[in-house]
């Protein structure tokens, strides 16, 4: 989480009073993520005991526990997570977890949480995605739970994952899965249309006139323009850094040199029809999926059960390549992926960290993720079961496991995210849907949001800097 660290790891400047979070707010706000989530029913929660008092600083790696027994509450979303929660009950009789199996956080749950957290009943764990973290951090809803050893798992993990939950020495959450990205694409369609599989955008362009010019009908991809998660995933790849901090003040820098080079892109695209401007995640969008009007989707690593699920009747029609680079470096950007945390009034937190660490880097706990959960773990031993580094029939045989776990490697970890997300991209998306109905563009958007997002900051007492 050094979306919210400088240089030289000072916290940004806040207001004296934390402020209260408008809860429906961010459950509109956080729609825009909600397309790699999953959801579940609800059950009962219980509370818990005094815990051991912590220390300063780092600490070494926790111990088992062997004192009274502890009981913790976990909120997630997570399909199939119980099994996880279940053998840790099963092989940990001293540290009860009962889980509370809510809505994403998209759909609800984060206001659920701010709620919470306000009132002071607050569950021990739950489960908080890497762009909403600065936000929980900045409202002081977050444990630092570096003193009960979690930094002791940081070279368990995707580095770049690592640098989203930590502040300076503080740790605020444990990844739990990524989002790398790639391309799927419908590998008969592009040898029907005598398509190259594209390495750069500008091949992915050229590809696009080409198939165009052949079927009117036939787009080489979507614009979804209220998907904003994909639009940053892409912005990411191309180099943007949209927060930091210097001194004292933020900096704000979402209008950067390469984020406006990805928006003057899917514009082109869009102002002369190469792509089709519509939402994703809907009947529409899956029947194009299925029916050959769209022949690619860059999307992170989970659309791989999202093309599975919802285009069935196009098994062994799709492969997936790494995704287009502006040039001859590679690179990769991130869309998605979540982590477990520690809530700030936690009575257990050395247990509730303990916890966080084994659901995320158990071996056994990371198979029921994957295989039930449907999870691309951020945890690099994970990344080696053969759950996700085989074979795919539905992919034509392909082990498209392989091609997320290199553009993982090459996803910048000095990419930041804001305190005010939920913000953001709500103000990101309603501009773009504007601009695809011919209300300005995808460049004058960002520079829109961009002035948004500043004024809101300085409105809950952020001092703020623009970069340039």
């Amino acid at each position: 989480m050094n979306s919210i660290v400088g240089k030289d790891h000072v916290r940004a400047p806040r207001p004296r009073k934390r402020k209260k979070i408008a809860v429906g707010g961010v459950a509109a706000a956080s729609l825009i993520m909600l397309a790699s989530c999953g959801s579940s029913s609800k059950s009962a929660s219980s509370s818990a005991t005094t815990a051991p008092a912590a220390s300063g600083g780092t600490a070494a790696p926790t111990t088992a526990y062997s004192g009274p027994t502890v009981n913790l509450t976990f909120w997630s979303w997570v399909p199939g997570i119980a099994a996880s929660v279940n053998l840790w009950n099963q092989t940990h009789p001293n540290i009860h977890v009962t889980l509370d199996e809510v809505t994403s956080g998209a759909a609800g749950t984060y206001a659920k949480m701010f709620s919470s957290l306000q009132a002071g009943n607050a569950p021990d764990l739950g489960q908080v995605e890497y762009y909403a973290l600065p936000q929980f951090e900045h409202t002081g809803g977050l444990m630092n739970i570096a003193p009960y050893g979690a930094a002791s798992v940081q070279s368990d993990f995707v580095p770049w994952t690592w640098s989203q939950v930590t502040l300076g020495s503080a740790v605020y959450a444990i990844p739990q899965d990524t989002g790398p990205m790639a391309l799927f694409y419908r590998a008969d369609l592009f040898k029907k249309y005598g398509l190259t599989v594209p390495t750069t955008w500008a091949q992915y362009q050229a590809d696009a006139q080409k198939l165009h010019a052949a079927n009117p009908n036939a787009y080489i991809g979507a614009f979804s323009p209220a998907d904003t998660g994909q639009f940053a995933g892409l912005a990411w790849q191309a180099g943007a850094n949209w927060f930091n901090t210097t001194s004292n003040s933020w900096v704000v820098n979402i209008n950067d040199a390469a984020t406006q080079k990805v928006a003057n892109y899917w514009q082109n695209l869009v102002s002369n029809h190469l792509v089709k401007v519509e939402a994703d995640f809907a009947n529409g969008w899956y029947k194009d999926l299925s029916d050959g009007t769209l022949l690619t989707w860059p999307s992170a690593v989970w659309g791989e059960n999202t093309i599975v699920t919802n285009a069935a009747s196009t098994s062994g029609d799709w492969s997936v390549a790494p995704l287009p680079n502006w040039g001859s470096t590679s690179a990769d950007g991130n869309w998605g992926g979540s982590t477990t945390v520690v809530f700030k009034d936690s009575k257990h937190p050395a247990q509730a960290t303990q916890f966080a660490e084994w659901l995320n880097t158990n071996q056994q706990s990371i198979t029921s993720l994957i295989t039930k959960g449907g999870l691309y773990p951020a945890d690099l031993t994970g990344e080696q079961q053969s759950a996700v580094n085989s074979p795919v029939a539905f992919y034509g045989n392909q082990n498209i496991w392989s091609v997320f776990e290199s553009g993982g490697k090459l996803v910048n970890t000095s990419f930041k995210w804001g305190p005010i997300m939920f913000t953001t991209l709500t103000d990101m998306g309603n501009a773009f849907s504007k601009a695809t109905g011919g209300s300005g563009t995808l460049a004058s958007s960002i520079a829109t949001t961009q002035s948004q997002t500043v004024s809101a900051m300085k409105s809950q007492g952020f001092s703020v800097q623009t970069a340039g």
